[in-house]
């Protein structure tokens, strides 16, 4: 049976594919022969490849607590859901649905203008004072503030879903910090490299001219006092559900990703804390709620805020997008008012109906709700965290009576809807397409005096029990979101003709003066690129160590050689100091665990929780990635996805299997190589590179010289020594190199001339005392004069000590086989190297208590 034959319909549901008598739709035509020619085995495949896709890109979505949001500490990063198989819409329908979605943003404009201007919608009567000034989102600290402009609205987004008609129906409006647009791009990207010939035939609307059209109209925003207008995207940081989003959507429209703490307000204007210095930001595309963005003046126990930036945006110094207060659109209090106010305010009839709700403060509707609670959907008309919707027929006796009396004791605070029977798309499952449950969220943003929708938009889809099997994301659950498990679809808009190519990102005009990289960057962007270094490197160095060790394992496991059971000895507990991974093969029970290393060879590599191992470094990396990600390149991010999902998936293995790590490592490497190719060959050298590289001259330096240490201070055996000299040239990436110089059998002190004084020999600690000079002294810039800063004062300490340094006098023991000279030697470039990277975090990063008023309520 062929993958359409078998095919159906949800009864008594609109269905996209199909109509009401079983027949494919004309737009549908050409997609259904592709899938029935490809068939279930070949569809499966490229579901797997969009997954991988998607994974090598990074992109998640935070999922919080199930039962309780607030509780949870931290979100977990879940996987994007993205089933290959399109949404089409052919041009003629979805020409309509565009002119609704711009009719209801204009009307949505005009409200706010006059709701936070001269309120005459309240004054006339036409809306109830009740519904508006009672609800959360209506700040009255932002009243009057405008900005440059016509639309107060900058870009709404708007849920829709069909009837059982098939008539497009408004279930939800989003004005406060609307997202998906970012992931309606990405899941475009990856099904159009699925799907490429299906994707080309089918002459699909782009995407890509909205975000020129939100770019160019983002610069229309700035305050009249600019000509160059700096903007930059402002997130509630990693821990944001939609954390992905805003750093992706940053790095495409080219603006720096900003969180709170990089912004300061000074004499009414928003400057950024950029390397050094303060640069004005003239708009502000804000992904932050509104009630949390500014502590002084709106919630005095926000983290997530800016003081002072309500009165920037009152005094004009600032633009902020969208304006704040403008969440008191999602009211859906509003719903039932909005055809009069269509009609008042536009001189139309409203194109796109709502959702039929009553709103309980006013008295008929809260008669209808009250009669008819176990068959309508109840909803608070204020948004808060996690699933807010209540669906009485789920409820027992009791809950359906508390709920009644929570309408009775407050009714102005919830809304009743009318259940819909959603329509259903075809979705890809194990077993072939099934008809599930859509929503579409389609997106506007203001342009000129009107606004542009984009075509398409990001159509969420009812899951199989979403993530971790949640019932609430089952294919005919009411609920479609992506908290509650639901996946998404591209959405394709058909075109009726080829599209006209326009509006390129790069075209003809005069020269434009680039901007400095030193003002765009934020010190906490600085700070994470040079984290990203030190963990990439600690990873590295923890990798080469672990696979050595192994290595020696398999040589000498059995006991028989025992020179080569003293160095495995001599390296486990090298593991340990070097890693601080204590008490590891040095405290209590190190003895056992020097006799049977297995498992905590294991655990090195795949406990993110113990500082010191392979996994907690990659874990810190990923984290110090995540957090500027907007400066990260599509290339490195299929690098790093690499990394946790090997470690990952080693977790799940047998410990006492050594080969599987061993592998493992191998892949790591691969990976965690890849990632130093491309920092050192695709990333401009700015100062984003500078602190980057620095971090990673400082970890190399500090791995080399602990290593050292921890292995070569002090004499043992000349068959020990030997092999132990080799162990660490191995771990040290010089072994090659150090057989074509010396072809004689590893001594110390020639060892020493190749790890510690060759500067020509890129893993020595003279090479990064060399590189780290350098980048110490361009990030110094013009700020000290002719005075060197601290880090160059300390690293230069570093080299002369090492070019001073006699490494035959530092490779003779003492007649008790110790090595002073050289622990001495060595612990003293550790501490310089240990100092240089605490005075660049003093010199160079800001960190900032948490921004709260000192008027914070109790």
């Amino acid at each position: 049976m062929s993958i359409l034959a078998s095919y159906r319909q949800v009864p008594g549901a609109h269905d996209e594919m199909l109509t009401a008598d079983g027949r494919i739709r004309e737009h549908w035509a050409h997609t259904g022969r592709v899938l029935n020619d490809l068939g279930l085995d070949e569809l499966l495949d490229r579901r797997d490849e969009a997954s991988r896709l998607l994974d090598d890109d990074g992109v998640t979505y935070n999922v919080y607590g199930r039962d309780d949001p607030a509780s949870a500490p931290a979100p977990a990063a879940a996987p994007w859901g993205l089933d290959p198989v399109p949404l089409l819409l052919a041009s003629e329908e979805w020409a309509g649905v565009e002119l609704g979605v711009i009719q209801r943003a204009e009307l949505l404009n005009l409200i706010l203008t006059d709701l936070y201007g001269p309120r005459q919608l309240l004054r006339r009567g036409v809306l109830p004072d009740e519904l508006v000034l009672s609800h959360p989102g209506f700040l009255r600290q932002c009243d009057r503030i405008r900005v440059p402009g016509s639309q107060q609205l900058f870009t709404t987004a708007v849920d829709l879903a069909r009837d059982g008609s098939g008539r497009c129906t408004v279930l939800a409006d989003h004005t406060q910090a609307p997202s998906g647009a970012g992931y309606a791009l990405e899941n475009r990207v990856v099904v159009s490299r699925v799907f490429p010939s299906l994707y080309r035939d089918s002459q699909v609307h782009r995407l890509a001219p909205f975000f020129r059209t939100l770019r160019a109209s983002l610069q229309d925003y700035a305050p009249p006092d600019t000509d160059d207008p700096r903007i930059v995207l402002l997130s509630p940081g990693p821990w944001s559900e939609t954390a992905f989003e805003h750093a992706y959507l940053a790095a495409h429209l080219g603006y720096p990703l900003v969180e709170a703490s990089d912004l300061t307000v000074r004499d009414g204007r928003v400057w950024l804390r950029s390397l050094g210095r303060l640069e004005r930001v003239h708009v502000i595309l804000r992904r932050t709620d509104a009630w949390f963005c500014d502590p002084l003046e709106l919630r005095g126990d926000s983290r997530l805020g800016v003081p002072g930036l309500v009165e920037a945006a009152r005094l004009g110094g600032v633009s902020i997008l969208n304006t704040l207060g403008s969440g008191l659109l999602e009211n859906p209090g509003l719903l039932p008012y909005l055809p009069r106010l269509s009609e008042h305010l536009l001189g139309e009839q409203l194109l796109l109906p709502s959702v039929p709700t009553w709103w309980c403060g006013d008295e008929d509707g809260r008669r209808h709700v009250l009669a008819h609670l176990d068959r309508l959907v109840i909803k608070p008309i204020a948004r808060g965290v996690g699933p807010t919707a209540v669906f009485p027929w789920e409820l027992s006796r009791d809950g359906r009576d508390e709920l009644r009396r929570r309408i009775e004791t407050h009714p102005a605070g919830w809304v009743g809807q009318e259940p819909l029977e959603l329509a259903s798309a075809p979705t890809l499952t194990p077993t072939g397409l099934e008809a599930r449950r859509t929503v579409l969220r389609a997106f506007a943003v203001a342009r000129g005096d009107s606004y542009t929708a984009m075509p398409g938009g990001l159509t969420r889809v009812a899951g199989s029990g979403g993530i971790s099997g949640d019932p609430r994301a089952a294919p005919g659950s009411p609920r479609i979101s992506n908290q509650a498990g639901a996946i998404s679809k591209d959405t394709w808009v058909l075109a009726s003709e080829p599209e006209k190519l326009s509006g390129f990102w790069l075209a003809a005009g005069p020269p434009v003066a680039a901007i400095d990289p030193q003002a765009s960057m934020s010190s906490r962007a600085a700070e994470n690129l040079f984290w990203l270094g030190r963990y990439a490197e600690r990873a590295e160095a923890m990798a080469r160590l672990v696979r050595t060790a192994h290595d020696r394992r398999n040589d000498f496991q059995r006991g028989a050689n025992p020179a080569g059971t003293e160095c495995l000895q001599v390296l486990l507990t090298a593991l340990t100091r070097v890693s601080s991974t204590y008490p590891g093969f040095v405290g209590d029970g190190g003895s056992d665990r020097l006799a049977a290393p297995g498992e905590e060879l294991f655990h090195l590599v795949v406990d993110d929780n113990r500082p010191g191992t392979l996994a907690h470094a990659v874990r810190h990396l990923l984290g110090a990635a995540q957090a500027v990600r907007d400066q990260l390149s599509t290339d490195t991010w299929m690098v790093v996805g690499t990394l946790d999902r090997e470690i990952r998936d080693l977790r799940q293995s047998d410990p006492h299997r050594p080969l599987v790590v061993q592998h493992t490592l191998g892949r790591i490497m691969q990976s965690l190589l890849a990632l130093s190719g491309l920092a050192g060959e695709s990333m401009v050298r700015d100062p984003g590179w500078r602190f980057m590289d620095a971090g990673r001259r400082i970890e190399r330096g500090q791995q080399l010289a602990a290593l050292l240490r921890a292995t070569v201070t002090v004499e043992r055996s000349t068959a020990t020594d030997s092999l132990l000299l080799e162990s660490v040239l191995i771990a040290a990436e010089s072994i090659i190199t150090y057989r074509r110089r010396y072809r004689s059998h590893a001594q110390l002190e020639t060892l020493l001339d190749l790890l510690v004084i060759d500067a020509d020999n890129p893993r020595s600690i003279a090479s990064q005392l060399d590189q780290l000079a350098v980048d110490v002294r361009l990030m110094a810039g013009l700020d000290h004069g002719s005075r060197l800063s601290e880090p160059e004062r300390l690293v230069l300490e570093a080299s002369t000590a090492l070019r001073l340094a006699d490494t035959a006098v530092l490779a003779g023991p003492r007649a008790d086989g110790t090595r002073p000279e050289l622990d001495d030697f060595l612990s003293r470039i550790l501490e310089l190297l240990y100092r240089t990277a605490d005075a660049i975090d003093r010199d160079r990063f800001v960190h900032l208590l948490p921004q709260q008023s000192l008027l914070a309520p109790s």
